[in-house]
């Protein structure tokens, strides 16, 4: 009886550290055939837990408790792309996503040179 319990307390606790679930993912550039983007940011926007895609364009997220986290996919130059994973204890979920290059119209590079332009000339003018 007195082995019984101490097995079944073993098994019991064995279980309670299994209980945990894992995102993983590649991450690749839509502009030049699905590379891997290597180097871009990948966070959960519950927790605000980041990490980096590797020369792969691998990721990996461990010890993620049962819910829904909202992965946030970031690169310099390329748009954020935000996409919602559902974790489950013990499954590690995959994906894959693509960022694509952002793109800036003419128009807006434009205004913006223009504002820069005009903030220049009103601090020259205050010296």
């Amino acid at each position: 009886m007195k082995y019984t319990i101490v097995i079944l307390a073993f098994l019991i606790s064995a279980l309670s550290f299994g209980q945990s679930g894992a995102i993983k993912g590649n991450l690749s550039d839509l502009e030049s055939n699905n590379e891997p983007l290597m180097f871009a940011k990948v966070s959960i926007k519950e927790n605000g837990v980041e990490t980096m895609t590797d020369e792969n364009g691998a990721f990996k997220f461990e010890n993620l408790k049962d819910g829904t986290y909202t992965l946030v996919y970031s690169f310099v130059g390329y748009e954020t792309v935000e996409k919602q994973i559902n974790v489950l204890s013990g499954n590690t979920i995959a994906t894959k996503a693509t960022l694509k290059a952002s793109s800036i119209s003419l128009d807006e590079l434009m205004l913006t040179l223009a504002s820069n332009d005009e903030d220049a000339t009103t601090v020259a003018s205050d010296k």
